[in-house]
C-alpha cells in the first residue's frame, strides 16, 4: 500500500498518521485549550501529502474532502459552540461529496468481499438508522441525509478500482465510526467511545487517502 507512494507523499501520510496517534493520547486530557487545532492536524497533513498527487482532479476532491473533514474535526472537538455538531454534520456531509466525486469515475463492479459487504452495510445502516430515530427529533432529517450520503461513499469506495484494498476498507471503517458516535449520543455513551471514535475515523482517513495516493 505505502510502497505505491512517492517517497514525499509516503512521508507526509507517515507525519498524519503520528499527529493522528498524538491527538488520541492527548484525549485523556480533553478538553484542553487549542484542542481543535491539534485535530485538524491529521487531515492538514494529509492534504499536503495530497497536493503531490500526481492525477489534477483526483487531487482537487482529495483535497477538498480532507478540508471538509478538517473543519469539521474543529467544530466537533468546540463543543461549547451551540452549532458545533450541526455544523460538523454538515462539513462531513460535504466531506463525503467529495469523496463520492472523487471515487465514482474510479467505480467498476465491486467483487469478492465487498460485493457482500456492500448490501450488509446498508442493511446495517438502515437497521441502525431506526434505532436511533425516536432520539432524533428535529435532527431526523439532517442526520437521515447524511447517513445517505455516507453509505453512498463507503459503496463508492467498495467500488473503486484502485491497486490495493485499502479505500475500500477505509470507506467501511469510517461508517463504522460514525455508527459509533450515533450510539455515544443518541443511545447510550460507553466507556473509552472518544478514543474508539477517534482512532476508528483515523484510520479511516488514512485508509482512505493511502489507496489514493498509491494510485500513479
Amino acid at each position: 500500500m505505502l510502497a505505491g507512494m512517492p517517497s514525499e507523499v509516503r512521508r507526509l501520510w507517515g507525519v498524519a498518521a503520528g499527529a493522528a496517534l498524538a491527538y488520541g493520547i492527548s484525549l485523556r486530557d480533553a478538553p484542553y485549550p487549542d484542542q481543535a487545532i491539534a485535530k485538524v492536524l491529521m487531515c492538514g497533513f494529509l492534504a499536503l501529502a495530497a497536493l503531490h498527487h500526481a492525477r489534477p482532479r483526483e487531487r482537487v476532491w482529495l483535497c477538498a474532502a480532507l478540508a471538509a473533514s478538517g473543519a469539521g474535526d474543529a467544530l466537533l472537538a468546540m463543543q461549547d459552540l451551540p452549532a458545533s455538531f450541526i455544523g460538523g454534520l454538515g462539513a462531513f456531509l460535504v466531506a463525503h461529496l467529495s469523496y463520492c466525486a472523487l471515487l465514482a469515475p474510479l467505480c467498476g463492479r465491486p467483487a469478492g468481499w465487498r460485493r457482500l459487504a456492500l448490501p450488509l452495510m446498508w442493511a446495517a445502516a438502515a437497521v441502525m438508522y431506526a434505532v436511533f430515530f425516536p432520539q432524533l427529533r428535529e435532527l431526523a432529517a439532517p442526520v437521515g441525509a447524511y447517513t445517505l450520503v455516507l453509505c453512498l461513499m463507503a459503496s463508492l469506495a467498495l467500488a473503486a478500482q484502485l491497486p490495493s484494498a485499502a479505500t475500500a476498507l477505509g470507506g467501511l471503517v469510517f461508517v463504522t465510526s460514525d455508527a459509533m458516535i450515533g450510539i455515544d449520543r443518541f443511545l447510550e455513551p460507553f466507556s473509552g467511545s472518544v478514543y474508539a471514535i477517534w482512532f476508528a475515523y483515523a484510520v479511516a482517513q488514512l485508509l482512505i487517502t493511502a489507496g489514493v495516493l498509491s494510485r500513479h
